[in-house]
Order: C-alpha cells, then sequence, then structure tokens
C-alpha cells in the first residue's frame, strides 16, 4: 500500500504544480494540493510496513 499513498501523493504534487501555471488563484489551490499530498505521504508511512517500502 506505501507505493500506492506515494503515487497518489506525487500526483497531488504534480496537481499542485499545473495549478500554479492554470488556476485563477493559484497560491490556494496549490497549497491545499501540497497539503493532501502531505496527508497521503503521512498515511503511507504510518499504516505500512518496512517490508513493503523501497
Amino acid at each position: 500500500m506505501f507505493r500506492y499513498y506515494l503515487g497518489i501523493a506525487i500526483m497531488c504534487l504534480a496537481f499542485a504544480l499545473f495549478a500554479m501555471f492554470l488556476s485563477a488563484n493559484p497560491a490556494a489551490v496549490a497549497s491545499i494540493y501540497v497539503g493532501i499530498a502531505g496527508a497521503f505521504l503521512a498515511i503511507a508511512f504510518i499504516t505500512s510496513g518496512p517490508e513493503s517500502r523501497w
């Protein structure tokens, strides 16, 4: 599950990058996506054991 949560976190960071260029209010939208990415990264480290990490 670590890989899946890490993948979602990376996609959220990509969305934040796109929001910096394409959004009407880029700072707010990008900070929301970065926060969501941090949450998924925390979930990935908390819920997975050392054997499932890379």
